[in-house]
């Protein structure tokens, strides 16, 4: 366990563990699944599955219940995108259609950029008397919470709410810590993935596809493949384009990193841009 706690002083920041350092104290179980989030960070490159990996290897980190996940949409005014572990299907969407309206922390809690208890906006007793916790968080069992917000500049990129039930003791600062400690980690690998996509919208997809399929001996179906990766980013996306599984289209993804001699999408949009200047 020696070598996994060095991995994961590599991938974690100290700044960020608080002043006791949290790492000293985590468990063989918490340390496993840290590794296991970080390997996530580095390894998935669909924002969306991401955030649910992240999730569920968090309410085993933090001994936690309940998760959810959005991002802000385009508009600002709202969240989109979501992804949620052991939150019921309708409950959410009555979220996304009346309550995040009338949410009166999340916003609050995100304007902190930092990892963060919902009691630090309001107090407990005050949340049980709204409408918003007795109608929706009850609703699925969700009683103490904590939240991180990611952002890039002034764009919201994603989220993690933690929660608990009823039934066990309120989050503590320590676990508030290794929240933060996640958070930095996970911010930087979606704005990283952001910053893919803006990218790759700046490229002008026929010259530069045609040159870079041509150079690195592409088969049509790589080449289909590439031109989708320029248009619809996730790999279901792919998928659900091409009428092919998700497998297929990781497979032919890492014939296109094999070829061009990279070993990830960011280093692959170099390339392209590359191949645009030439």
């Amino acid at each position: 366990m020696v070598f996994a706690r060095i991995s994961v002083r590599l991938a974690v920041s100290e700044d960020n563990l608080g002043e006791k350092g949290v790492l000293t104290t985590l468990s063989s179980r918490e340390t496993s699944e840290l590794i296991g989030i970080m390997q996530d960070l580095t390894r998935l490159s669909n924002s969306l599955e991401l955030r649910q990996r992240v999730g569920e290897r968090l309410l085993g980190l933090l001994n936690a219940d309940f998760f959810a996940s959005y991002v802000a949409d385009t508009s600002g005014r709202g969240f989109a995108s979501r992804v949620s572990v052991n939150m019921a299907p309708d409950n959410l969407k009555l979220y996304e259609t009346y309550f995040q309206y009338r949410d009166p922390i999340t916003q609050k809690l995100a304007s902190r950029r930092q990892a963060a208890h919902v009691n630090e906006v309001i107090a407990q007793s005050d949340l049980e008397k709204t409408e918003f916790y007795n109608d929706f968080l009850q609703r699925d069992g969700l009683h103490h919470g904590v939240n991180y917000h990611a952002h890039d500049g002034s764009v919201h990129v994603g989220d993690l709410r933690v929660w608990r039930s009823r039934a066990k003791e309120t989050f503590g600062r320590r676990e508030i810590d290794i929240l933060q400690a996640v958070g930095t980690a996970f911010s930087n690998a979606l704005i990283q993935h952001r910053r893919f996509a803006e990218n790759l919208r700046q490229l002008d997809p026929l010259h530069t596809l045609e040159s870079l399929a041509e150079a690195l001996s592409l088969t049509p179906r790589e080449a289909e493949i590439l031109s989708c990766m320029t248009h619809y980013g996730r790999d279901q996306h792919i998928a659900d384009h091409l009428g092919v599984s998700i497998t297929t289209v990781r497979t032919h993804i890492q014939r296109l990193f094999q070829k061009a001699g990279v070993n990830n999408r960011t280093a692959l949009v170099a390339k392209l841009m590359a191949a645009r200047s030439n």
